[in-house]
């Protein structure tokens, strides 16, 4: 990335706001100072604004303070970005609202790569160039969307690429599966449909593609577990051949809860989107809507598990028994809990691969070499009495 001056603020016109001022750089503070002194107002989303409607006075009266503070200003060609974000989002389908966000400091730009989920032009972008701002397009319906300029040319048009919704993927960065962010036009109604015809139709499939490898990534994990479990309850033996007693089987069994927890909350996270899409691919086609609503019931049983896990891990609201259990053992108490929803999961684990392709969005479509999901596996038979494990 090449160096930049330690402040900078970047002015740009706003219908609603005037003349709006954005602030960045190392030294971002000697920004804030001019802009202030000047009589700049901050606004909520971290920019300025002036104080009247003379935008010209505004401007003559920072460029001389902005210099003192050793600020370099700058004026933008294109309308401010909340502006267009907002008419943008206006046009999309649903209802969306759109927020800047401003990276004053160099570091915090480095901050948004990880929930940055792209394989295009944006990606390295951010990796590559100063991005002192952009906004954030969000959908009531979770998906999120990064709006951002390309360039000072307002002929290039702007750059839009996904986010990875932080409660579902922890990191997105470099991650298989990811859609490519696309230029849009400078206009916002052609920007809009652009996105609506374009790019939101292929990240529903990126995003359908995700969560289906990582609840078969989970299934599978576990069905490896389950199976290990259930030949030591047959023959009373660890994997090594050790005769275990009842104390050794007891906990095997705890050991089995405790990893199935850990990897059942992948399916508890992303199978709810799933199941949503496959319930509207299924509606005509009785056997697989039972199965569907199988799976959905089985999730909902476990749903209190997984809200009081994650209680759990927020001090401000776990219960007083949560804090006073060890990390593990409130781990092997959920997964018990959950063994019932795991054994439905597990049995129709070849059925729900089959249905979930068949309802991915826009149509089942060939996917990429990198982005095989696995095969689906012959379910194997669940014993006549599963070695449920005994509380």
């Amino acid at each position: 990335m090449a160096p930049n001056p330690p402040a900078e603020i970047q002015l740009a016109y706003s219908r609603a706001a005037g003349l709006v001022a954005i602030a960045h750089g190392e030294q971002y503070r000697w920004a804030h100072t001019a802009l202030e002194q000047a009589g700049f107002t901050k606004r909520d989303d971290g920019s300025y604004s002036t104080p009247g409607p003379d935008v010209r006075a505004a401007a003559a009266k920072l460029l001389p303070l902005a210099h003192r503070h050793h600020a370099t200003v700058n004026v933008s060609p294109r309308p401010f970005l909340g502006d267009i974000a907002d008419r943008i989002a206006a046009q999309l389908p649903g209802t969306w609202t759109a927020q800047v966000e401003i990276y004053a400091h160099p570091v915090w730009q480095g901050d948004l790569l990880p929930w940055l989920w792209d394989r295009g032009e944006l990606v390295r972008t951010v990796e590559n160039q100063r991005v002192p701002y952009a906004a954030k397009l969000t959908s009531d319906t979770g998906a999120e969307l990064l709006l951002a300029e390309r360039g000072e040319d307002p002929r290039r048009g702007y750059l839009v690429g996904a986010l990875a919704s932080h409660w579902e993927f922890g990191d997105s960065y470099d991650k298989p599966y990811a859609p490519s962010s696309i230029v849009i036009p400078s206009q916002p109604d052609r920007a809009a449909e652009t996105i609506t015809d374009a790019f939101l139709p292929a990240y529903h499939r990126a995003l359908h593609a995700r969560r289906l490898n990582a609840v078969v990534t989970a299934l599978d994990e576990l069905r490896a577990d389950y199976d290990d479990l259930t030949a030591i309850w047959v023959s009373g033996r660890s994997s090594d051949g050790t005769l275990l007693d009842g104390r050794g089987v007891m906990e095997a069994s705890r050991t089995f809860a405790e990893r199935a927890w850990r990897t059942f909350r992948a399916v508890l996270t992303h199978a709810p989107g799933l199941l949503q899409q496959c319930g509207a691919a299924v509606a005509d086609r009785t056997a697989d809507a039972d199965i569907v609503a199988q799976l959905s019931e089985a999730l909902a049983s476990s749903q209190a598990a997984l809200d009081a896990w994650r209680h759990s891990q927020n001090p401000a609201t776990a219960q007083p028994s949560a804090r006073l259990l060890p990390p593990a053992e409130v781990r092997t108490r959920l997964g018990l809990e959950a063994v019932p929803a795991i054994e439905t999961w597990l049995a129709q684990r070849g059925a729900f691969v089959r249905i979930a392709r068949s309802a991915q969005p826009g149509g089942p479509a060939r996917p990429h070499a990198d982005e095989l999901i696995p095969s689906a596996q012959s379910a194997v038979p669940r014993p006549s009495h599963p070695p449920t494990p005994r509380r």
